[in-house]
């Protein structure tokens, strides 16, 4: 099947992923910019092997979206506020990231599970993640699944000395009717939370959250997923080895 996406590729600022440096013998992570100029293009490739090679090439200033665009399949991507100002007449070619703009793809897409420990807590590992998974969803046994560390995974000291190991970790899956992904995530939850994988966090402000091993806020067509690895400074070298099928 063919499997289509959006690959975008930012002007301003020049780095969309996170920049790691090494402070008095620390880790020091600055966020990832927002992207306020650049240029989309809708790719495709045959099967999940196919789009871990894409992720691979990802370079720093590059994201992905499992949406595509309601109209042109290449151009520039503006803020909203930008697209807004513009006259109709000059709006061609030139979309905002924003769910008015993008949609789920009509036929096969990528299913993205984002899996992050809580806040202290130690990362399961690759084994115990996909057991989990397929334990929870038992229809993806024998679907192949991609798996890839996350973009703050694996940084090494510039003498081997590992920085920091396996934190957060993604896991791709190929399906067919990508417009009911945000179904699909759904009753993930639901069952991560019935097989005892839920948990509460306390916001800043004092809120009560419901969590589970995984982020459901990112089922949007928009939404960008920064699967190019991390930015890093001098002594430090990230080591995430290549996107493994699963």
């Amino acid at each position: 099947m063919t499997i289509r996406f959006t690959t975008f590729t930012s002007e301003a600022p020049k780095r969309l992923t996170k920049h790691i440096t090494l402070q008095d013998g620390a880790l020091v992570t600055e966020a990832g910019g927002y992207m306020t100029r650049g240029m989309y293009v809708v790719d495709e490739c045959a099967n999940i092997s196919e789009f871990g090679d894409h992720i691979a090439s990802l370079r720093t200033n590059q994201a992905l979206s499992y949406g595509l665009p309601k109209g042109a399949e290449m151009g520039m991507v503006v803020t909203r506020a930008v697209y807004e100002a513009l006259p109709v007449e000059q709006r061609e070619g030139r979309i905002a990231r924003i769910n008015d703009h993008f949609e789920w793809p009509d036929g096969p897409g990528i299913f993205m599970i984002d899996i992050d420990p809580p806040k202290d807590a130690s990362a399961l590992t690759k084994s115990e993640a996909i057991n989990l998974i397929r334990g929870v969803a038992p229809e993806l046994k024998d679907v192949p699944m991609l798996w890839y560390p996350s973009s703050s995974s694996m940084i090494y000291a510039d003498d081997g000395t590992e920085m920091s190991g396996l934190r957060g970790q993604r896991f791709y899956v190929p399906v067919t009717d990508a417009k009911q992904i945000p179904e699909f995530a759904e009753h993930l939850w639901v069952r991560c939370w019935a097989a005892g994988h839920g948990y509460i966090a306390i916001s800043k402000s004092g809120s009560i959250l419901k969590r589970t091993i995984f982020d459901k806020s990112v089922y949007q067509p928009s939404r960008l997923d920064f699967a190019a690895g991390a930015s890093t400074g001098p002594h430090l070298i990230q080591r995430r080895g290549q996107p493994e099928v699963v």
